[in-house]
């Protein structure tokens, strides 16, 4: 089982095969299209109207102290919480929403301290994808099923989640908010959505997933090398079959290893002088390539630009550029506070654990000319953590470097 497991993974990341021969037959059943309703509602962000804002209720808050611990309800501060790979449950005025959604599990079992159930149990107003392969969206129908969470994706992940929350007999009326694909958007296109009433709009920026291209060995790219973790993997061993084979069906995933044929999306929050942005890959930055500069560019012009930045530092350009791809979109968003995420080791050989990477990672960010402080993520020590920000801390005044 461990060995097939270990094999599907490889495939899957590094082949580029998308699993579903198999998922399929260790599933024992697959969702068709007309399992689920496609006529729940689906908005884009023109026609959406915005929550309103969070409503007290008192059971629901003792709820989320239980889970995340005292004080995550204050209103007047900015919560993050690492739940593993770019997941993050955030809380902002009050409301509370997650960023990507799938526990860890697949060799791993209870290597993060929280699961799908206690996600679910947050009731999470919204859940924002940054794309759909099963490491970021896989229990994005769960949650979603369980909680009504509004569901903000490109165009495929609405459906898989959709089909995914009716597999596990949940109801598939959560509402989506479907930003488009890779064939109506454009890499550096930005959209404006109104989620919240009492929050000012989230930008959504089209991006394009991490690439390893072998032309840039040709042009003087060289592999990032490092030693990863594999030690986790014993202290933490899945011996859940039925884990096991819910992972293998999440293999099912948006569009293989390649651009996620729903699109690779990132999203900048603001609330008072604070402002976040999170990405959950970093596409192909090179020089001269068009897509490249357009993202570069749309990461530049920002609304009040970027205070904290949740970046994604592992993908496949590791392989041949080592981080340019990775070093670029903090040189392009400038931070005040840089976050490095995907790091964890959440699967052999390919997420390295964030020791492998932490000495390269910081001294790479020390060669950018200006300061960007690094809050370096470790894991598992930092799961579940709160990182705490106030919003009008005079640390976030408005003005762009």
């Amino acid at each position: 089982m461990m060995a097939r497991l270990a094999a599907a993974l490889l495939c899957l990341l590094l082949a580029g095969c998308t699993g579903n021969e198999g998922s399929e037959a260790a599933s024992g059943s697959r969702v068709e299209p007309g399992q689920f309703d496609p006529s729940q509602p689906t908005f884009t962000t023109s026609n959406f109207s915005a929550l309103p804002p969070a409503a007290p209720d008192t059971a629901l808050m003792a709820e989320r102290e239980r889970i995340l611990g005292p004080g995550a309800n204050n209103p007047d501060e900015v919560r993050l919480w690492w739940v593993g790979v770019s997941s993050f449950v955030v809380t902002m005025k009050g409301h509370l929403f997650l960023l990507d959604a799938w526990e860890i599990v697949g060799l791993h079992a209870n290597y993060v301290p929280i699961g799908r159930e206690e996600l679910a149990a947050l009731k999470p107003e919204a859940i924002f994808i940054g794309h759909g392969h099963f490491d970021h969206a896989a229990d994005a129908g769960y949650v979603a099923g369980h909680s009504g969470a509004v569901l903000v994706a490109g165009s495929t992940v609405c459906d898989s989640a959709r089909a995914s929350a009716a597999r596990d007999g949940l109801s598939t009326a959560f509402p989506c908010v479907v930003l488009g694909d890779v064939n109506n958007t454009a890499p550096g296109q930005t959209q404006s959505l109104k989620l919240w009433a009492d929050l000012p709009a989230v930008t959504v920026l089209r991006h394009t997933h991490s690439e390893a291209d072998p032309t840039d060995l040709a042009m003087g790219g060289r592999p990032l090398l490092y030693i990863p973790d594999v030690l986790t993997y014993p202290q933490y061993l899945n011996t859940n079959v039925g884990e096991t084979l819910r992972f293998l069906a999440t293999l099912r995933d948006d569009g293989g290893v390649g651009q996620p044929a729903g699109g690779t999306w990132a999203y900048h929050f603001r609330v008072g002088d604070f402002t976040l942005l999170w990405h959950d890959s970093t596409g192909l930055m090179r020089s001269g390539d068009a897509d490249s500069e357009a993202i570069f560019n749309a990461l530049r012009k920002l609304p009040d630009c970027v205070d904290v930045q949740l970046n994604a530092i592992v993908g496949f350009g590791m392989v041949t550029s080592a981080y340019r791809d990775a070093l670029a979109y903090v040189a392009a968003a400038q931070p005040r506070l840089s976050m490095p995420t995907h790091h964890d080791a959440w699967a052999p050989g390919i997420g390295g654990g964030a020791n492998a990477y932490e000495q390269s990672w910081t001294s790479a960010v020390a060669s950018l000319p200006f300061n960007t402080e690094v809050d370096y993520l470790k894991d598992p020590s930092d799961y579940l953590k709160p990182r705490v920000f106030k919003s009008d801390d005079p640390r976030w005044q408005p003005g762009c470097r």
